[in-house]
């Protein structure tokens, strides 16, 4: 992971998962809308959260769809 200080890192730090793969998913989710990573401030964070947390559930709904059909 490269060296990143701010609100990302904090985050990053925060969820106590294994550094790289969360550095990289959230940076790209970052990225993805238009944000700095560098210079991410605490509205643009939740807005790449609720995106992020809307995806998972599609994601989980899907899965339970799924193995319910099976």
């Amino acid at each position: 992971m490269e060296s990143e200080s701010g609100l990302l890192q904090t985050v990053v730090e925060a969820t106590g998962l294994p550094e790289s793969p969360v550095y990289n998913e959230l940076n790209a989710l970052i990225t993805k809308n238009g944000f700095n990573p560098a210079d991410l401030n605490l509205e643009e964070l939740r807005e790449v959260m609720a995106e992020y947390l809307n995806l998972v559930f599609l994601e989980m709904a899907e899965a339970e769809k799924n193995s319910a059909s099976a």
